[in-house]
């Protein structure tokens, strides 16, 4: 009987210990949620801000090296004057450099896009230069040109692509799993012939265009926005928006600019 009572009163206080300390209220050992933080499943903000600029050039642009494309009589015949496209700019600003959110970016996982991004081989260039696209997301590369052609991507943290493609209009498709930028795709054949892509798991990206002008729609938060160039290198910005809010943000490289990493 002694212990009968003694075990209920022990169950007693127990149970006033738990009212008491955790007002009823249940506990899991998920962490706390913050800014950036999403918790698991969750999907991210919807992009209600803006964030662009110019990428802007000061000085006389550095003449690109032309190109010798006797190698190949087609090249020849369908390229006039070819020269490499590391520097090209318009109406005061920098084409081709890769804009993208580094950090701050709501930490989910992003839907995989599933339209393709393409890369054509045309008149033995490559078409886009540089351009921006999503992990996992396909690629297709495709040979415009009457003559053989063998793209290389030179990944370091994705498997290497390579594959030759001797017939016009011939199609390969592949992906890359790995956030990676830059990432250099050559052709074997034809030495001069380059690209580059930035390939990242989130959808906050960008090449700057015709006048150096690119454009980011982001949820609001605080992000830092990195500009990538082949010659000129990197450079980054922090910038914080509010939901429906527009902010200009201006990268400035210069013609004798040393490459930063």
């Amino acid at each position: 009987m002694q212990k009968r009572v003694l075990f209920i009163c022990s169950s007693i206080l127990v149970l006033a210990l738990a009212v008491s300390c955790g007002g009823g209220e249940q506990t899991t050992n998920l962490p706390p949620t913050g800014p950036g933080v999403a918790p698991p499943g969750a999907s991210a903000p919807a992009a209600t801000a803006t964030v662009g600029g110019k990428i802007t050039f000061e000085g006389t642009p550095p003449p690109n090296e032309k190109i010798q494309m006797s190698a190949d009589p087609y090249c020849q015949q369908h390229s006039q004057n070819p020269t490499l496209e590391t520097v090209k700019v318009s109406d005061g600003g920098l084409e081709n450099v890769i804009v993208y959110v580094k950090s701050g970016m709501p930490n989910v996982t992003y839907p995989t896009p599933t339209d393709s991004v393409q890369i054509d081989q045309h008149d033995c260039h490559y078409i886009p230069h540089v351009f921006t696209m999503q992990t996992n997301q396909p690629l297709k590369v495709k040979n415009s040109d009457m003559t053989l052609h063998n793209i290389h991507a030179w990944a370091e943290k994705n498997p290497q692509f390579n594959v030759g493609q001797p017939v016009q209009n011939m199609v390969n498709e592949t992906k890359f799993a790995n956030e990676e930028v830059p990432l250099p795709i050559r052709c074997d054949v034809h030495k001069w012939m380059g690209a580059f892509v930035g390939v990242f798991n989130h959808p906050y990206h960008t090449v700057s265009k015709q006048g150096g002008t690119w454009e980011l729609k982001l949820p609001a938060g605080n992000y830092e926005v990195v500009a990538w160039h082949e010659k000129y290198g990197v450079q980054t910005q922090m910038v914080e928006v509010k939901d429906n809010e527009k902010k200009e943000v201006t990268f400035g490289f210069k013609a004798d600019s040393k490459p930063t990493e």
